[in-house]
């Protein structure tokens, strides 16, 4: 009898309608759904899958180009490596694009969050041709930061990896963030951006091992696209005006997004091109893209144009398993045999062997400093794979970007709580290998 009944039991639950989603027809219409959710999961829970400080998580997904793509937009080849064309080809072949379907703004403090933008509304009226469309929601998030830049010294950028969802990268950036800060103790206070984007694939019917292998080289393309696309657009557009130090920090392909952001990402434009603005620091972390990309002559024929970046920082460490897998890293940047090699062997870059007691000094000879960073990434994260290659989340990540930021901005600039502070008292100041006006060093690439 128990038996009948749980046969009975079964029976109804595979019968029984099952409840759709409240966003359930755009996410069918933009393919979003199941779980593809994952990215979106803010949507669902603005309130508690939340930062604990004010900033933005601008959202990116992916979708059929004939679901979202009504329309084409502009593309700016002048001047541009055979590399990069040669992705602009690639990102008009796909049947898929990347486009923003939603940016949130956190106010902090245990402030109420809103929606600049979002594509899932409980009308669920969908607003089609979404990827063109992404140049509005920008314009919205230009809007509104240029209003609140002010109460800040400075904007901080995080992007992060490969297999990432939404709720996992908030949660990173959060670790990130209040480490730095922490390490700061709070005499350094940026304003927060945060871009999450769908860097993993998902199968019912494909082992997830399998499935994680066989969507690198797809996740790497997708990457690059990000950096040239919609990461670029809000870099160099949506934060033109902004006149205090900018850091942009992406660790694996987010590294690889943010390296490309930074060094080629106006490609895509609406009404006319733009220049590229000016970057105060790029950090590579644990970087899963070659170091060739900033070498004479490249890799793939791409070398990047760093004339409009004062530094760039790249980490590694021998204890980064996910590196040493040689079929795809192609001496990628978090690699400590990259390091090796660039470092030790032709003398590339001005490099380091870092560990708590490190003092970071910027070299004129050359924009690019190369961390060996063994010391303090070295162990395994919580639910990670690829031995310490995702050792960043601890305190002492935290102080090597202080060390790295404080090279830009020289504290103190204000003792205020950082989660709830309202105005930064005083002014920024530079050092000789930044600028003595952001403002104005930004003009040369507008």
């Amino acid at each position: 009898m128990r038996y009948f009944f749980t046969l009975i039991l079964g029976a109804t639950i595979l019968l029984y309608p099952k409840a759709p989603s409240i966003y359930a027809d755009i996410e069918k219409t933009l393919k979003t759904d199941k779980k593809l959710q994952k990215f979106h999961s803010i949507v669902y829970y603005p309130n508690a899958i939340n930062l604990d400080f004010p900033g933005y998580i601008i959202g990116i997904e992916k979708s059929p180009k004939k679901a979202v793509a009504q329309s084409d937009i502009n593309y700016n080849l002048k001047n541009k490596a055979i590399g990069v064309k040669a992705n602009y080809k690639a990102i008009k072949a796909k049947k898929k694009a990347l486009y923003i379907s939603h940016i949130l703004k956190y106010n902090g403090c245990n402030k109420e969050s809103k929606f600049l933008y979002n594509l899932y509304t409980k009308d669920k009226k969908y607003i089609p041709n979404a990827y063109y469309k992404s140049f509005e929601a920008l314009h919205r998030f230009q809007d509104d930061i240029e209003k609140s830049i002010k109460n800040y010294d400075s904007v901080i950028i995080f992007v992060m990896g490969w297999n990432t969802s939404q709720e996992e990268a908030i949660r990173d950036f959060k670790s990130l963030y209040n480490n730095f800060k922490k390490a700061s103790k709070n005499q350094i206070n940026p304003l927060f951006i945060g871009l999450t984007w769908p860097s993993e694939w998902e199968s019912s019917l494909v082992p997830d091992a399998l499935v994680k292998i066989s969507s690198f080289p797809v996740k790497a393309k997708d990457a690059d696209e990000l950096g040239l696309g919609w990461l670029g657009v809000m870099l160099h557009k949506s934060l033109q005006n902004i006149d205090k130090p900018i850091f942009v920090i992406g660790h694996s392909f987010g590294a690889r997004a943010t390296a490309m952001a930074t060094f080629e990402g106006n490609l895509y434009y609406k009404d006319k091109p733009y220049k590229k603005r000016y970057i105060h620091t790029l950090i590579s972390l644990q970087g899963a893209y070659s170091v060739k990309r900033f070498l004479p002559g490249g890799i793939d024929a791409l070398e990047f144009d760093i004339s409009n970046v004062a530094q760039v920082v790249l980490t590694s460490s021998k204890y980064d398993s996910a590196m040493d897998s040689a079929f795809w890293s192609r001496s990628y940047a978090g690699d400590d045999k990259s390091y090796n090699r660039y470092c030790k062997e032709e003398k590339k870059f001005n490099c380091g062997i870092y560990t708590k007691d490190y003092k970071i000094e910027f070299n004129r000879a050359s924009k690019i400093t190369y961390l060996e960073c063994s010391s303090i990434i070295k162990n395994n994260a919580y639910l990670s794979g690829g031995g310490a290659h995702s050792d960043i989340y601890d305190y002492e990540m935290g102080e090597l970007l202080y060390k790295i930021v404080k090279l830009v901005i020289t504290p103190p600039m204000n003792s205020l709580n950082f989660w709830c502070s309202d105005f930064v008292k005083s002014g920024q100041i530079f050092d000789g290998l930044a600028v003595a006006n952001s403002k104005k060093s930004n003009a040369e690439y507008e």
